[in-house]
């Protein structure tokens, strides 16, 4: 069941009710008996603690694409994707083995190097690539 209780400061009604809407005694009336300025009563537990109720988070909605997007990946490969798959990696794993095969250093620290070493295109920090005026 449900509580209801006025919250406001220097209410003298202090009583529960199973019922919600206005306090009586906070509320302010006009002479013809029109709410002026209403004080809604707060939901309370039986012992009269107020009942915070968390906010509602909106998100966006789901449109058709993001319902299909979803859908999609969501989908096993079939067998021919997956031997299409298989050979893709495949095909990545022997180019990265060629790639790091010609990049072997040419020159160790206890050799000397190779003169096509010498000219590389890294440069040491400061030194220019044209002349200097």
């Amino acid at each position: 069941m449900k509580f209801w209780k006025c919250t406001e400061e220097g209410c003298k009604d202090d009583k529960t009710y199973n019922y919600k809407g206005l306090c009586r005694e906070c509320t302010e009336y006009d002479d013809a008996g029109n709410v002026v300025n209403p004080v809604k009563r707060v939901q309370v537990s039986k012992n009269g603690t107020v009942i915070v109720k968390p906010e509602k988070v909106m998100g966006r909605a789901v449109t058709l694409q993001d319902f299909k997007t979803f859908r999609r990946s969501q989908k096993r490969l079939t067998k021919k994707q997956m031997k299409a798959l298989e050979v893709a990696q495949k095909h990545a794993a022997a180019q990265m083995k060629e790639a790091q095969q010609a990049q072997k250093p040419c020159c160790s620290s206890d050799e000397e190097c190779e003169p096509e070493c010498e000219t590389s295109p890294i440069m040491p920090i400061g030194e220019s690539v044209g002349e200097e005026e």
